[in-house]
């Protein structure tokens, strides 16, 4: 993996970017050879999402499964995807955003089908759990290179300073309640370039039109032993990515 925790992948001009507008867009951070692990890997789990869900005959979940999949937990069933999970950029991004401690809060691999893969509305991530410290870092990294024809993520920015908007539960997703998109703009990558953003940045991401499936591994990372506001139980992978400032394991 390109860089260490001593070479900087990260500069002062892209936390600024993030601190105002509240993403930036790194360098290519993995090598070839490291991306093709990892569509190796997206491949094995895609198809074992689909046969589980064709498994269960529920025409929803198996129409998700070819068409929108979202691995979860993808570090527990990928040794390949776990060693990814800490990458120097990763870690690098934990260390300037988060500070010396920080966990794997969630992980997933995302897949937008070629022709047909579905397209995900506004939202924030925070949307899903409202967490103390509210606020954590979303890693969208590029496996191939995403484009407005593959589906690839939107972001308006600067909306991380709106706060935690109200979403509701659309028929296919979680949604933020807004007034208007005013300001979008689309975040095209080359492959390995990773979106680094705020888990209060809006965004969503259009549908795959072209002939290649669009590919993206989610890490995200957040203080260790991290809780949900609502009941104050524990969440995420929990999985120690910083200690001190050092790489755990």
């Amino acid at each position: 993996m390109q860089g260490t925790m001593g070479k900087a992948l990260i500069g002062e001009r892209q936390l600024e970017q993030f601190r105002e507008q509240g993403f930036f867009v790194t360098e290519p951070a993995f090598e070839a050879h490291e991306l093709a692990a990892m569509v190796s890997e997206f491949d094995r789990l895609h198809a074992e999402c689909i046969q589980a869900a064709e498994a269960t005959g529920d025409a929803k979940r198996i129409r998700f499964a070819r068409q929108r999949p979202f691995v979860g937990e993808a570090h527990l069933k990928s040794a390949t995807i776990a060693a990814f999970a800490k990458a120097p950029v990763y870690l690098e991004a934990c260390a300037k955003l988060i500070g010396p401690d920080a966990d794997l809060y969630y992980n997933q691999v995302v897949i937008k089908p070629p022709e047909e893969g579905l397209a995900f509305g506004w939202h924030q991530d925070s949307g899903y759990g409202i967490t103390e410290p509210l606020a954590y870092i979303t890693c969208w990294t590029a496996i191939g290179r995403t484009t407005l024809e593959n589906g690839c993520v939107w972001v308006i920015p600067g909306s991380h300073k709106r706060g935690l908007l109200r979403h509701e539960r659309g028929p296919e997703s979680l949604d933020a309640v807004l007034d208007d998109e005013a300001g979008a703009i689309p975040v095209e990558l080359e492959a390995g370039q990773v979106a680094i953003f705020s888990s209060l940045t809006l965004h969503k991401s259009g549908p795959n039109r072209s002939k290649q499936p669009r590919r993206g591994y989610v890490p995200q990372y957040h203080v260790p032993r991290v809780k949900l506001t609502e009941t104050g139980a524990l969440t995420g992978d929990q999985v120690p990515v910083l200690r001190g400032g050092r790489a755990v394991g």
